[in-house]
């Protein structure tokens, strides 16, 4: 019987930027906890890395727990507060974690800046 051909799996993630485009793979395929611990790795590696802040929280959000998802994205925030998208993000977080008022305030800031960088 034929050996079957079996792709062979990429290198380990060795930089911060590594482990979010895998932890996007992951993401992307609906596989949230390998996805939550590679972006935890690359937030290790550099915590610095808003992407990385951002997307954990987007997966956090995607299995139900919006706390720990406000909490990331509010650190992606705090490091790249001109990006619309984490706004946009964490009011969806605020809304099912039944803080309406905060949803409001982020969807707003969220229209601001997008209204800057039109102009």
């Amino acid at each position: 019987m034929a050996a079957q051909n079996r792709p062979t799996p990429p290198p380990e993630p060795e930089t911060a930027e590594e482990y979010v485009d895998r932890g996007n793979r992951y993401s992307r395929n609906g596989v949230y906890e390998r996805a939550i611990a590679d972006y935890t790795a690359a937030i290790e590696m550099d915590a610095a890395c808003a992407d990385a802040w951002f997307n954990r929280g987007v997966s956090w959000y995607e299995v139900g727990d919006y706390q720990q998802s406000i909490d990331d994205l509010t650190e992606a925030i705090r490091l790249d507060p001109d990006d619309d998208n984490y706004y946009s993000r964490r009011s969806l977080s605020y809304l099912f974690n039944d803080q309406p008022d905060e949803a409001q305030a982020d969807m707003d800031t969220s229209e601001e800046i997008r209204l800057r960088s039109w102009a």
